[in-house]
């Protein structure tokens, strides 16, 4: 009963986060706007805010997504919500993350479109939350590498990093895998640790794959 009740209050408490979200976000939205439309911008100040208005774009997609959930029976998003094109997606949080993080980031992935069943924003947090780890732990002139690719019936992203690896990381450089792990098995996969070709950690995030006819 008691843990009804504080999960009902958990839930409360992150609806009125997100609606209070809404509206500064809508705003950096909407100023990255207006930037973009004055006259003489530098083509590397034009990319920033075009970064920035992308940005506020899937926040605000972040916290719909979140609202949604809320509004649900079960508060459980399946995987007939949609599919995500896993590459699109790496390649959108790679680009983000490129923003603020100096050191060696690559993705392979193959030619063919791979498809899961995951809705795209949750994808996306997902592996941002992945990379943001690896980035930190490999430090600024470190290396992280992504590698999509098919696994019988599942799309496997894997990122690996030059950090220290398990256990020599510094506190607070390694959080956020539980969520990962959470929102991927909720959706019928998995999630592997193990270590990495480079030296540090990789992260194998197993996901239910979507087949396209001719694929």
């Amino acid at each position: 009963m008691f843990t009804d009740l504080y999960r009902t209050y958990e839930q409360q408490q992150l609806n009125e986060i997100c609606h209070d979200l809404r509206e500064p976000v809508a705003t950096i939205r909407e100023t990255a706007a207006a930037a973009l439309a004055g006259p003489g911008l530098e083509a590397r100040v034009y990319r920033r805010l075009e970064q920035i208005a992308g940005q506020a774009d899937w926040l605000a997609s972040v916290i719909n997504d979140c609202l949604r959930t809320e509004c649900r029976h079960d508060g459980v998003k399946e995987a007939s919500d949609g599919a995500a094109n896993v590459a699109c997606v790496v390649n959108e949080a790679v680009a983000a993350c490129r923003l603020t993080w100096p050191g060696d980031l690559s993705v392979t992935s193959p030619p063919r479109p791979v498809l899961c069943a995951m809705d795209p924003v949750i994808l996306r947090r997902i592996i941002s939350n992945v990379l943001s780890n690896a980035t930190r732990a490999a430090g600024p002139s470190g290396v992280v590498a992504v590698e999509i690719r098919r696994d019988r019936c599942m799309a496997v992203v894997m990122i690996e990093d030059s950090g220290p690896g398990f256990g020599k990381i510094p506190q607070g450089h390694g959080i956020g895998l539980a969520e990962v792990a959470s929102n991927v098995i909720r959706y019928g996969g998995k999630v592997e640790c193990g270590r990495g070709a480079h030296g540090g950690v990789r992260v194998s995030l197993w996901l239910p794959q979507v087949w396209v006819i001719g694929s």
